[in-house]
């Protein structure tokens, strides 16, 4: 059985995995068998829950998210070899969607061929056999190397020029951003194969909205979008991370581009838990899931209060619980103000 340690490294905007040693103490003492990890992100938590021999469901709103938890969670036992992996790397390059619009955005005119061909490879190339787990295992690599080469590992702006200016930085990796994708990927391939296990359950990945999921698990992991008090920008997991949306749909993503902002962001979509719906949807979420063990992760302070949600979780479950941690969250100015909280409310019955 692996640990909670073999979780791949990432660099994902909240990830919990240098959490995780603290929601391990708290889990081992809950009793329950199967889990929904309800707003999955870089599923961390779902792969210590897997550790700890649950029976897992994983739900992300993004695909890209869910390509991850089909790779680490619902997958058992398949790997992709190191040969396999340099097939992908082999040939004459092809241009496509990126080169022909992500130019001077987030990679050189030479990556975005490179990725137009990787994506290719994995996605269409049917010589390689790279299917079913193995595809989710590259596809997963890709997007590692991709988030290593960016500045503040995000896409939510077209700012290529922080990496490629010859300056001084007080931010940021240089010495990774100028490694290749091929060479990243090969770092990650390693991390990834180390970290498949089978715990002897199955696994389930779904893509949807966190209030279209019915009922019918012992426990509820929480971990919903994190809004601030002030009315700056908060949170978009979508604009963050849309360039690796896009290589999920690639057929079709020039169709969702949204061309009137820079950074060319696919095209809003609807989903719970924005900031103005945030309360009344975590009412209807606990009504859905009022028979199961509640277990939400929160920042504080943010919006709403710890106070709100604890009131708002006693509507249907009788005991709360709060453990609350320090914790130092990467790229934020504020560290050391903000604290890391785990709500545990028990069902009524």
């Amino acid at each position: 059985m692996k640990k909670y340690i073999d979780f791949p490294t990432t660099r994902y905007q909240g990830s919990k995995r240098k959490l995780l040693p603290w929601l391990n103490d708290i889990f081992r003492k809950i009793k329950f068998e199967s889990c929904l990890d309800l707003f999955g992100g870089t599923s961390a938590v779902s792969y210590l829950l897997k550790t700890l021999g649950k029976k897992v469901t994983v739900n992300d709103f993004l695909e890209s998210n869910c390509v991850a938890a089909r790779a680490l969670i619902q997958n058992n036992n398949t790997e992709l070899s190191t040969e396999e992996l340099e097939l992908l790397f082999r040939g004459k390059k092809r241009k496509g969607t990126i080169s022909d619009n992500f130019s001077g955005i987030f990679f050189t005119d030479t990556e975005n061929a490179e990725i137009d061909t990787l994506i290719h490879r994995i996605k269409y190339d049917e010589n390689l056999q790279i299917k079913d787990f193995k595809k989710d295992i590259a596809l997963f690599c890709l997007f590692q190397a991709l988030l290593m080469k960016r500045p503040f590992n995000l896409f939510h702006r077209a700012n290529l020029n922080l990496r490629t200016n010859d300056v001084i930085r007080n931010f940021g990796n240089k010495t990774t951003w100028e490694k290749s994708i091929t060479e990243l990927m090969r770092k990650t391939i390693k991390e990834v194969n180390n970290a498949i296990f089978d715990n002897g359950k199955k696994h389930t990945v779904v893509n949807k909205d966190a209030l279209s999921i019915k009922s019918g698990y012992d426990m509820i992991y929480l971990d919903p979008p994190y809004y601030t008090v002030a009315k700056h920008r908060n949170i978009d997991y979508l604009d963050f991370y849309h360039f690796l949306e896009g290589l999920c749909i690639y057929d079709n993503w020039k169709d969702n581009i949204d061309f009137s902002k820079k950074h060319l962001p696919l095209k809003k979509r609807k989903s719970s838990f924005k900031k103005e719906t945030f309360i009344n949807d975590l009412k209807v979420l606990l009504d859905i899931h009022k028979e199961s063990i509640i277990a939400m992760s929160y920042k504080s302070p943010g919006y709403p209060t710890i106070k709100e949600l604890k009131k708002t979780i006693k509507r249907t479950h009788k005991k709360i619980k709060i453990h609350s941690i320090e914790h130092t969250y990467s790229l934020n100015k504020n560290n050391g103000h903000y604290k890391e909280n785990l709500i545990i409310g028990f069902p009524r019955n």
